[in-house]
């Protein structure tokens, strides 16, 4: 998703009432797609995640798959996209795992939520449908992948032994949600400038799939890394088949699913 900016009006008397129809059609959409429901916990996991629960009637009887994404709203058609680590429908409520990275909506909002706090997402909706693994997997991601790979485990042990291999800014920050949620199988690799660590990444698939010749490949978070491992996979004869591809972000924009 990009920015665009808004066009010149005039300021006569057709502006409040463009702006009166905007609000309404908006205020129209939140009725009919959106879920209400309230933060009721924020738990801090270092200093650069959240685990935040959100809680309301209208999580209730919700068909949730794992890999589903939620779409939390910001006001003014902002919003920013999250995987569900688990969801209760009987309770009515779910769990998202927030990156607090820079100073975008998303990472403010994370920072500043609290327990008590109203809130309204879209979802869940279809993304990555993690009940399709059904062999061992090599999961590929970086910060943004973290609720995925705790989403898994609600398709185990049907899907076999998983690896994950995260490419991340901060090891440190990192490994600490991941001890946090109990992902053991789990390889953290920090980021270089010049993508050295990728062929780290490469490597430990490569040796999956000796291991694993029907392994399954879920790749996620950044587009051109994920361009990059699928291609040295390709090379290496796995077929299409085998992969489930989702990007998250890309340099330059504010979000891609």
């Amino acid at each position: 998703m990009t920015d665009l900016s808004a066009p010149q009006t005039r300021s006569d008397e057709s502006t409040p009432s463009l702006d009166k129809r905007t609000g309404l059609f908006e205020s129209v959409l939140h009725k009919i797609l959106m879920r209400p429901a309230q933060v009721t916990a924020v738990e801090a996991l270092g200093d650069k995640f959240r685990m935040i629960t959100i809680q309301g009637a209208a999580l209730q009887d919700v068909q949730w798959t794992p890999g589903d994404k939620i779409q939390v709203q910001f006001g003014g058609w902002v919003q920013r996209t999250y995987t569900p680590v688990e969801w209760d429908p009987v309770q009515g409520s779910t769990r998202i795992l927030a990156y607090l990275h820079g100073e975008s909506p998303g990472a403010e909002w994370a920072r500043r939520v609290r327990a008590g706090d109203e809130c309204t997402f879209f979802g869940p909706r279809g993304s990555i449908d993690l009940t399709k693994i059904d062999s061992p997997a090599f999961v590929f991601g970086d910060e943004t992948s973290i609720g995925l790979v705790a989403a898994l485990r609600h398709v185990q042990p049907a899907a076999g032994p998983v690896l994950a291999a995260l490419e991340v800014t901060s090891l440190q920050d990192t490994q600490e949600v991941i001890q946090a949620l109990g992902l053991e199988t789990t390889r953290v690799l920090e980021r270089t400038g010049e993508d050295s660590h990728l062929s780290a990444v490469e490597k430990l698939a490569l040796d999956w799939v000796q291991t694993h010749p029907s392994a399954s490949f879920v790749l996620s978070g950044k587009a051109s890394s994920i361009q990059r491992i699928r291609q040295f996979l390709g090379r290496q004869g796995i077929k299409g088949r085998q992969f489930h591809n989702k990007a998250y972000w890309a340099p330059g924009k504010k979000g891609l699913d």
